[in-house]
């Protein structure tokens, strides 16, 4: 018996392990780039405007994140269902919401909310004490609940009951926790305001409040008392100086004594944004500032539309204090306090000199069947109508009175008013329609946006408003990192209308948002600005996100309790707005040597493996695009392999066997030989596991390989996929559903060409893929003024894995600096991204550029963003 065994897991020599891979077939040459620009050759205008930011609640991106409220479940509203829906129950005995009712005529068949807004219909039962705990040190026999008598005020329905039994013994001690949003972050000597109503109820004896740590002790503390029984609810405030640090401590109130009472609405604020007492925490409204935006959207998104119109966000429900705010629950599966609300989203735009764009509710929720009589409309364009008077109307108006009551008698920056979001209907250009005509008619200075769906133009909505009663549509664009590459004139081919083209919510999409997709945004805003005289907006989606609730997979800027970090592409959207152009300039770029058009773009290692499976493989053969045979291996040893990246591999009696279960992936690689193209058979069985077999190909490292996963998803199907699409060039593929049996051998067959690879089970074809050649290297320029300099700008992307000489000429300049300033986003992987533990990972580096001239060289990076800045005189 010839047993060779190989045993590796997942750590720090992984990495070490793939540097030596080879990547795709142009990965080894090297690059030059000739680049001109005419100065005297002007082309689009690039909008003042053009860069913003859109603020929705999703991920806990306002509570628990931006809004600085500490406390969460603050006034314990959180189990009450949104108005309009009723809990159903599930097959698996859980819970979820459904409309109450549907508009007259629609089929029964339509009721179910359909997907992807079914995903988000979920209801936990338990969630209604979230983030609260009751602690009876001593058995005392205390206990609370939730109780609907006495309300606080019409807008808190639940208050908590607390019953305290006798805590006169010296053992006893009755206590209410709150767990803030995973934790609270204290800090020595910052100060935090509170607040909590009580009604006493029989309750006599006194109450403390403590920040504490996850070990007992105290980091800040106050008391009340002697409180005395009384069935009238009071407000009391304190502040709590803290004496030491702990980014994941609990707010606790003590009870001492004996009765029952009522608590509501209690509620802690740390140091805030310009200091307001219901404000935003300092770091996260610190990122937005400095991004400089020229506008600001809310508050969606998704969560403009509601569930049920009933459940729908109601700004006038936000123009009060906090404390009569009854909240909603939003669609992204959580309650909302709406304390970031409606004025405080007016205020934060005025603070950061921006202006107000304000999504309103259209009359039309998540579920297309859901959607107001369109006669029946009325009172909802009101609803917008006073929004726009709350905004910038006379304070003598109804609501600039309620303004100037809220302690802002002068006019908020509200320049812009857009009517829903994401609807697919036609009928949507009819609401849209009725709803500019009265915005119009009082607000004709007033921008009127129409929304558009998730990708691309919503026509027969366009059509039935009609292309002169449309100011500018709102296109979303979330796409591939790759998508753009390939689609660099996906703007230039646009139909120019009337209306002008505002793209509210855009993102490259690759892992969480690495440095591939910031060369991607980097791309598709060098798209936008070259297209500026008709795109003259867009914003990033979503902003913000909690890492301990992410309902979204790519975000701008992420966050715990304590700490924050904006990923690769927020300093992609800084730089390019700090270094915005006027106008754009006609630039001609030369990439040499041109791509092969022979170059395969497949080829790479070719490897084994499995995914939480143990496996085996036998006589394995690889032939050439001519049917030779020019490789094979009977497994009597692992000689033509490389160390496996993970997994527990052994050869025995002709066999290769993968005996790690739980390994995601297993993977070992050929090192005899890389796989262009040609055909490569292999036989495979299942011993062991939920899925199938695994061959490798087109690999670079652990992070970006193609591979045909036949029992993918858990044994549903069979496909070629991507983990990171394949350097150079896009990736398309197709799937069969089928199932891997344990204990049989299989035929494995994999064809790769040129630009296509199918894989075969058992001589059957269930998955082909293709791909062509992107584009690696990207250009724009423009020209601006600042004061009374004048300048160039050339933005360049460079997706080379090797660093670019490009050569570089300004044409049509009388005058040009010798030195000026250079700009990289970079680093030294695609995959690589900030994280709150290397926060800082990729951020822009500032280096001279020197030698300018009518033609000069400069060295752009691999992997890198690139803004070149140069005085010149026209």
């Amino acid at each position: 018996m010839n047993c060779t065994k190989y045993l590796i897991v997942f750590s720090s020599i992984l990495f070490l392990c793939l540097s030596t891979l080879s990547g795709p077939a142009w990965a080894v040459e090297k690059h030059t780039a000739s680049i001109t620009v005419d100065l005297q050759n002007e082309k689009a205008p690039v909008p003042a405007g053009l860069y913003g930011i859109f603020m929705e609640e999703i991920s806990h991106a306002f509570d628990g994140g931006l809004y600085g409220e500490l406390i969460q479940n603050r006034s314990f509203e959180e189990g009450v269902l949104p108005p309009g829906m009723k809990l159903v129950k599930k097959e698996d005995g859980g819970f979820k919401m459904e409309l109450e009712s549907l508009p007259a005529g629609v089929r029964k068949d339509k009721w179910p909310m359909p997907w992807p807004w079914s995903m988000n219909c979920n209801w936990n039962p338990d969630r209604k004490l979230l983030g609260w705990s009751l602690h009876d040190h001593g058995n005392t026999g205390s206990k609370m609940k939730l109780t609907e008598a006495n309300p606080m005020n019409t807008a808190s329905a639940l208050s908590l009951e607390l019953t305290v039994a006798n805590t006169e013994k010296s053992t006893a001690q009755v206590s209410l926790a709150n767990s803030g949003y995973w934790g609270i972050n204290v800090q020595e000597g910052n100060s935090y305001r509170l607040k909590f109503y009580l009604r006493p109820g029989t309750f006599q004896g006194r109450i403390t409040a403590v920040l504490e740590n996850k070990d007992g002790k105290d980091l800040a503390t106050t008391s009340f008392g002697p409180i005395s029984p009384s069935t009238k609810w009071k407000k009391y405030t304190a502040t709590l100086k803290a004496t030491r640090s702990d980014p994941k401590a609990n707010f606790v109130l003590t009870f001492e004594g004996k009765g029952t009472l009522q608590l509501d609405w209690v509620s802690l604020f740390p140091p805030t944004f310009k200091n307001r007492p219901n404000g935003l925490r300092m770091d996260l409204a610190k990122y937005l500032e400095e991004l400089k935006p020229n506008f600001v959207r809310y508050p969606g998104g998704c969560y403009v539309q509601g569930l049920s119109w009933e459940s729908a966000p109601d700004w006038r429900k936000m123009v009060c204090s906090p404390e009569e705010r009854p909240g909603m629950w939003g669609y992204w599966k959580y309650r909302s306090t709406d304390g970031f609300g409606y004025h405080e989203f007016l205020e934060f735009s005025e603070d950061i000199k921006a202006d107000a764009m304000y999504v309103s509710f259209a009359g039309m929720t998540v579920h297309p069947e859901n959607n107001m009589p369109l006669d029946k409309i009325g009172p909802v364009i009101e609803q917008t109508l006073d929004a726009i008077e709350y905004a910038i109307g006379p304070v003598d108006s109804k609501w600039g009175g309620v303004r100037a009551n809220m302690g802002h008698p002068g006019p908020f920056p509200l320049k812009y008013i857009e009517i829903g979001n994401e609807h697919p209907p036609a009928i949507y250009g009819d609401y849209y329609k009725k709803f500019r005509s009265a915005i119009k008619a009082k607000y004709p200075e007033m921008v009127v946006i129409m929304s558009m769906y998730w990708s691309g133009l919503n026509q027969k909505a366009i059509d039935r408003a009609g292309d002169d009663n449309i100011d500018i549509i709102d296109e979303h664009a979330y796409k591939g990192a790759d998508w753009i590459r390939s689609n660099f004139d996906y703007f230039d081919k646009y139909p120019r209308k009337p209306w002008k083209v505002y793209v509210g919510e855009y993102a490259s999409h690759s892992s969480n948002g690495n440095l591939l997709a910031a060369m991607g945004d980097s791309v598709y805003l060098m798209m936008m600005e070259r297209n500026g005289d008709m795109v003259t907006m867009a914003s990033y989606a979503p902003l913000f996100s909690n890492v301990n609730q992410k309902n979204w997979g790519v975000n701008l800027i992420e966050f715990d309790s304590s700490r924050s970090f904006a990923h690769a592409s927020y300093y992609v959207q800084k730089a390019f707005n700090e270094n915005r152009p006027d106008v754009n300039l006609a630039v001609t770029t030369g990439v040499y040597p041109r791509p092969n058009p022979e170059k395969p773009l497949f080829a790479g290692k070719f490897g084994l493996g499995s995914w939480d499976t143990k496996t085996e493989f036998k006589e394995l053969k690889i032939y050439d695009k001519n049917g030779k045979l020019v490789f094979s291996d009977d497994f009597k040893t692992l000689e033509n392999w490389s160390k496996p990246i993970a997994g527990q591999w052994e050869v025995q009696d002709g066999v290769l066997k993968q005996n790690q279960l739980h390994a995601s992936p297993a993977m070992l690689l050929l090192d005899a030989m890389d796989l262009k193209t040609g055909k490569v058979t292999v036989k495979a069985r299942r011993t062991d596991g939920r899925e199938g077999f695994l061959l490798f190909f087109n690999t670079v490292d652990i992070n970006r390989f193609l591979f045909c996963n036949y029992g993918a998803a858990g044994n549903k199907f069979s496909a070629i996929q991507a983990r990171g699409n394949p350097e150079g060039c896009s990736f398309r593929s197709g799937s069969t559903k089928n199932t891997i049996e344990d204990n049989r051998w299989y035929d494995l067959t994999l064809v790769l060409e040129k630009n296509k690879a199918k894989m075969y089970l058992d001589d059957k074809v269930v998955s082909d893929a293709g791909g062509d050649y992107l584009p690696s290297f990207f250009t724009s320029a423009g020209y601006g003024r600042q004061g009374k300099s004048q300048y160039v700008v050339l933005k360049a992307t460079n997706y080379y894995p090797h660093a670019v000489t490009a050569n570089v000429k300004l044409d049509g300049a009388k005058w040009i600096s010798k030195t000026g300033r250079h700009i990289v986003i970079k680093s030294e992987k695609l995959t690589d991204q900030n994280t709150l533990d290397n926060p800082y990972k990729i951020v822009p580096v500032e280096k001279p550029l020197i030698n300018c001239s009518k033609d000069f060289t400069v060295t752009l990076e691999p992997y890198s963003v690139n803004i070149l800045r140069v005085p010149v005189i026209k």
